[in-house]
């Protein structure tokens, strides 16, 4: 069996974000909906005391702080069972909670493409007088995390999705938090997946104009916007469980009752939420 805890569900700022006065952060801040930490994942099997995290977020501690089963054990002053990051991208976002982690002993074991990497050269300047940074190369074929957990990377533009299998059940997971297009194999990976943590930044191409002339576009920024873009391939999937994360504080599917939410929710597709768990 695979575990999954959503650690945190919103794109970067989370929600509210520090600077807004939309009708998303207006309504957290008033305790009308709730509030969202910075995406970030933690899997594991069913047999392993082991959790490896998708990205790193600004707001890890806290949301280890939440979880439990991501806390120290009590037979030792310092322990934990983090055992890696698997990074999608170099965006701060997902990377700048490894600063966060550098208290432990051991270096820091780290999952990424090559030019996720380069790009995150500064951090092995910023952790070398700390724990350090045990990088490990991504593969296309699965590898094992050890036990019955095994993953691979699925190559996108800026970008890797990573899909999980467990070895003894065959129970399988994909996530792309952030997708810019949908290859070949990121839409077989999406049809043969059990379950699918999706890229949900951001409603509409333009959304972020409204708040802010002059922004960049949803392509632009490297995220397929859902209404044009994998509402329908989600809506399609045979997948036992479809769920947006990654969602940008402008995204109207973060307010019950609006029309964008009513279209996921009836393409089946559910919207994550900080703390959400799922048994696989």
């Amino acid at each position: 069996m695979i575990r999954i805890h959503i650690l945190g569900s919103a794109a970067g700022g989370g929600l509210p974000q520090w600077n807004c006065a939309c009708a998303n952060c207006v309504a957290a801040r008033n305790g009308k909906i709730a509030l969202q930490t910075q995406s970030s994942i933690a899997i594991s099997s069913e047999t392993s005391s082991e959790w490896f995290l998708i990205n790193a977020s600004p707001d890890l501690p806290r949301q280890i702080e939440r979880t439990p089963p991501l806390q120290p054990r009590g037979d030792s002053p310092r322990n934990t069972p983090v055992a890696g990051v698997l990074l999608t991208n170099a965006d701060i976002d997902h990377a700048l909670g490894l600063l966060l982690l550098r208290q432990q002993e051991m270096p820091l074991v780290v999952y990424a493409a090559d030019e996720t990497r380069t790009a995150l050269a500064w951090l092995d300047n910023m952790l070398a007088r700390f724990c350090g940074i045990e990088w490990r190369k991504l593969g296309t074929d699965f590898q094992s995390l050890g036990g019955p957990l095994a993953f691979r990377a699925i190559e996108l533009p800026n970008s890797v999705a990573f899909q999980f299998r467990d070895d003894s059940s065959g129970a399988t997971a994909l996530f792309a938090p952030s997708a810019g297009k949908i290859s070949e194999e990121l839409r077989n990976a999406v049809h043969v997946s059990d379950v699918v943590v999706f890229d949900g930044t951001f409603w509409s191409d333009g959304e972020l104009r409204g708040v802010r002339p002059g922004a960049r576009t949803a392509r632009e920024m490297n995220h397929l916007p859902i209404n044009d873009g994998s509402l329908d391939l989600l809506h399609q999937s045979p997948a036992r469980r479809k769920i947006y994360t990654h969602i940008n504080n402008t995204n109207p599917i973060l307010m019950p009752g609006t029309r964008e939410r009513a279209q996921v929710e009836q393409a089946g597709i559910e919207i994550a939420r900080d703390g959400l768990e799922i048994l696989l």
